[in-house]
């Protein structure tokens, strides 16, 4: 998120829209958090809209920096979360950063399969400098790793593809009249 939220300070409950706007989140997302998370229980209004604490919208609001700006999974979210819950703050992992070994001749050579093309002085540079490297921790802030361009696709399958294509379309063919089938009884 681009700054810290501040929540309304005369406002104890919160309706799962405004929710979804002050953690810039989808609502699909609060309801699976819900699941994941049982400090996320939403009450209920009588109109039947989930509602939830303050504390809830702070934990919200945590859950999603965890996720979404420090990159952990679910399962880790939630362990940090019952760690914050006891008081304990687990430490961090330790940072890493890619640095070269001296000497990396006793490494085995990675063989990535046949190639088609020969192997172009860069290519053969980078794959060197690829066995070379050697994860070692640091202690420098991580930044946000870029996403990596996307692959071109190639539009019009390639003749080797069809046969399994045409096979793909019958299967889903047979499953179509067979849900038919079942519907109709």
């Amino acid at each position: 998120m681009a700054g810290p939220v501040k929540l309304p300070e005369d406002q104890e409950q919160f309706k799962l829209n405004e929710v979804c706007k002050l953690a810039n989140v989808q609502p699909y997302m609060l309801r699976f958090w819900g699941t994941e998370f049982p400090q996320l229980e939403a009450g209920k209004s009588t109109t039947g809209q989930r509602l939830y604490s303050r504390d809830q919208v702070e934990l919200i609001l945590e859950i999603r920096r965890l996720l979404f700006d420090e990159g952990l999974t679910i399962a880790g979210a939630r362990k940090k979360v019952a760690a914050m819950e006891e008081g304990s703050e687990v430490a961090p992992p330790p940072e890493l950063d890619v640095v070269l070994a001296p000497d990396a001749a006793d490494e085995p050579e990675i063989d990535d399969g046949p190639d088609d093309e020969p192997e172009t002085a860069p290519k053969a540079e980078k794959k060197a400098a690829a066995q070379k490297a050697v994860v070692k921790p640091s202690s420098a802030r991580r930044t946000k790793k870029k996403k990596p361009a996307p692959a071109k696709v190639e539009k019009t399958p390639t003749a080797d593809v069809q046969p399994l294509l045409a096979t793909l379309k019958s299967v889903r063919d047979e499953i179509d009249k067979i849900v038919t089938e079942l519907k109709s009884d």
